[in-house]
């Protein structure tokens, strides 16, 4: 199907990141192959623009950059003003883009997390261990559930499952507490970013099982929460921030998970020093992507030094939003 073609859901995850010049930053979805300019062509069809694509999925396979690749060839041809550059999340996925001819920067998903929403519990604060571990991720079957059977009081945190997901995983992990129905006394209830927060602030160690995906944002709030991590072996990104002592990276074994589990859990770590590590590596590859950032600007525009912060790129959201609460700054600007 074409990039500009087809149904539109009418709704976006991207935002944009300056009106003049105009740079915007969205997500790569299965009804939008382009993010925003797939949304609304006719925006970015009379001037010139630079359009940053994200990534929701691993695409360090030759089959999912080629149709990148294709995307890229078509609307060069349908926007000819329109410049785009993929988000890599790995440097595997920046070499596989090159290769393609797709224009690309290292810049994986997470510098984009919003590290006021994920906070540790203030200090001084009394803060009593309920669960061992949580896992914040969907009830689907990619996501290995499974793996946890070997974690003694665990708290599952997820999105609104399909029945069968919720059945499977309910009898994968029959002494887990699932923390949605819980809350919701056995009906599903949404659980905002605040009472999540301190749910996390509850627990003793982040899980992140699932073996391929996109960075999986879970794995970076944990961290932000000031909570240590337990991983498998992953593709999709998620592996580049999981470094430093307060993190185990482990065999896809239940038995190696539950001993890593308890192996942190019997470690005293000082929260605002596991989030202030990951906050580093945070800072580190935003100031890079700034850096590429302005180069591109200026190699496009013929502006200099675009942006001096990271702080328009915060604005990137990770929940979809309406086509004119994200165009509100070119109808602002047009006007």
């Amino acid at each position: 199907m074409s990039a500009f073609a087809g149904p539109k859901p009418g709704i976006a995850a991207g935002c944009v990141v300056s009106a003049s010049p105009l740079v915007t930053v969205s997500k790569r979805e299965a009804p939008l192959p382009l993010g925003l300019a797939s949304l609304a062509p006719e925006r970015f069809a009379d001037q010139p623009s630079l359009n940053f694509i994200g990534l929701t999925w691993s695409h360090e396979t030759t089959e999912l950059v080629e149709k990148v690749a294709r995307d890229f060839a078509e609307a060069e041809r349908v926007l000819s003003k329109a410049r785009f550059v993929m988000l890599a999340n790995t440097p595997t996925e920046q070499v596989q883009f090159s290769r393609a001819g797709v224009p690309n920067i290292l810049a994986n998903e997470l510098i984009f997390v919003d590290e006021r929403a994920f906070v540790p519990p203030p200090p001084g604060a009394k803060r009593r261990r309920r669960f061992d571990a949580v896992y914040t991720a969907r009830l689907r079957e990619l996501k290995r559930h499974d793996l946890a059977k070997g974690v003694d009081n665990l708290l599952l945190v997820y999105a609104d499952p399909e029945p069968a997901d919720f059945a499977r995983v309910k009898l994968e992990l029959p002494n887990a507490v699932f923390a949605n129905h819980d809350l919701g006394q056995g009906v599903y209830r949404h659980i905002d970013q605040k009472t999540l927060r301190d749910l996390l602030g509850a627990c003793g160690v982040g899980l992140c099982l699932s073996p391929v995906e996109g960075a999986m944002r879970a794995s970076i709030e944990y961290r932000l929460c000031g909570m240590p991590v337990v991983s498998i072996r992953s593709a999709g990104g998620r592996d580049r921030y999981l470094l430093g002592p307060h993190v185990r990276v482990v065999d896809a074994d239940p038995d190696a998970i539950a001993s890593a589990v308890r192996d942190l859990n019997a470690t005293v770590f000082d929260p605002l020093a596991v989030r202030e590590f990951a906050g580093s590596l945070i800072a580190f590859d935003r100031h890079n992507f700034l850096g590429a950032v302005n180069k591109l600007v200026e190699h496009v525009f013929g502006v200099h030094h675009a942006f001096t912060s990271f702080r328009p790129f915060a604005r990137f959201p990770v929940s979809w939003r309406q086509p004119a609460e994200i165009f509100a700054p070119l109808d602002a600007r047009a006007a």
